[in-house]
């Protein structure tokens, strides 16, 4: 976490079994704040110990919950200067995070409840500001997991989720050293999710109703965030954001148009009026990021929604369609829906249903290659 790393000395005077440092590495991590609390905790933990040997409960319980607590914020500081800094780093931290997510506690592996309800937090309030924002541009499946790619700020971060399966938990990972670098991600993200939240003007944490949550049913429907900013500063900065828009003398220029085509994707709204119903096999929480960052909605089978629901432009299904019986909207695969913003506009995949043929398959890979 401090960017101190071991370093290969020209002569190695104990042999190759020891691992150097620079002596000026060493003194540098003697005086960092972090050792102090360190030391302090060790000398609570001392005393925890002989207070039970000693049978006395009560002074054991209070040094126990009066436990010297750290924080990493000054390492966030040192580490990333600049906010654009800390947006270059996130891939690794967002993969970590969504992975300790999907992952169950575990005992014996050391791994807390609390871990992962820290980490799945911090992914779905970044998920959400991605919505909010639609600065989503790539999303790809692979065997590993769904990789995405979003632009934030001119920076380009792409991270992998896990798919939504029984993790099985190997045995010969060190999940302490995995844990330690949780720690200081859940730090970051934090630190990144307050000001993503501000740069559009929401109010950080989000609120998510309770009732949706313990009932296992998640939607990112179920946050709200709270505008930042009073009607009278919203239209403040929408008059400063028409300032800087380009003039219609410089849209045919080469650069701009480049420009234009690079950050400008024009899929913000692919989406938008078609209404989506996810069939139970196909996986919801992906689908739902995608197809709401895009500008659409979502629904599933609930006590108050079924496949029958007038509302229903799509159905996502990996059924064939006439298992349903329902045949009055336009059934699409769920890997069709990853994709279609690729294209461009989903109205030209009337091919593309859960029975694809040989041509319809070899048609739709020579679209993607055109795009």
């Amino acid at each position: 976490m401090k960017g101190i790393y071991p370093r290969e000395p020209k002569k190695k005077f104990e042999g190759n079994t020891k691992t150097y440092y620079h002596i000026k590495d060493i003194n540098f991590l003697a005086h960092d704040q972090l050792l102090d609390k360190f030391r302090e905790i060790a000398t609570a933990l001392r005393k925890h110990r002989k207070a039970l040997r000693k049978d006395e409960k009560d002074k054991a319980q209070r040094i126990k919950e009066n436990l010297p607590k750290y924080t990493l914020n000054h390492i966030i500081k040192e580490r990333y200067p600049t906010f654009v800094d800390a947006l270059r780093d996130l891939d690794d931290p967002l993969s970590l995070v969504h992975l300790f997510a999907a992952f169950p506690a575990h005992h014996l592996h050391g791994i807390p409840s609390h871990k992962i309800q820290s980490a799945l937090r911090l992914s779905r309030e970044f998920n959400y500001y991605v919505i909010k924002s639609k600065c989503l541009r790539k999303v790809f499946l692979s065997i590993k997991g769904i990789y995405y790619q979003v632009e934030v700020q001119g920076q380009t971060i792409t991270w992998i989720t896990p798919y939504y399966f029984t993790q099985k938990m190997p045995i010969d990972i060190d999940y302490k050293v995995m844990l330690t670098f949780l720690e200081f991600y859940e730090a970051l993200l934090k630190f990144v999710n307050f000001k993503l939240y501000k740069s559009i003007g929401l109010v950080y944490p989000p609120k998510v109703d309770d009732d949706i949550v313990n009932a296992k049913a998640f939607s990112y429907r179920a946050m709200i965030a709270d505008n930042l900013q009073t009607d009278i500063e919203q239209k403040i900065q929408k008059l400063d954001d028409e300032k800087y828009q380009i003039s219609k003398e410089f849209e045919t220029d080469q650069e701009i148009r480049k420009i234009n085509e690079k950050y400008l994707t024009g899929n913000e709204n692919l989406f938008k009026k078609l209404v989506f119903f996810l069939n139970r096999e196909v996986p919801r929480y992906s689908l739902e990021l995608v197809i709401l960052a895009f500008g659409g909605e979502v629904l599933w089978d609930t006590d108050d929604v079924n496949i029958d629901d007038e509302r229903i432009t799509h159905v996502v299904t990996d059924r064939d369609p006439s298992q349903l019986k329902i045949l009055k909207n336009r059934y699409i695969s769920n890997v069709i829906c990853e994709v279609s913003f690729i294209i461009g506009n989903i109205s030209n995949l009337n091919g593309y249903t859960t029975a694809l043929t040989t041509e319809c398959c070899s048609q739709f890979k020579s679209t993607l290659l055109e795009r």
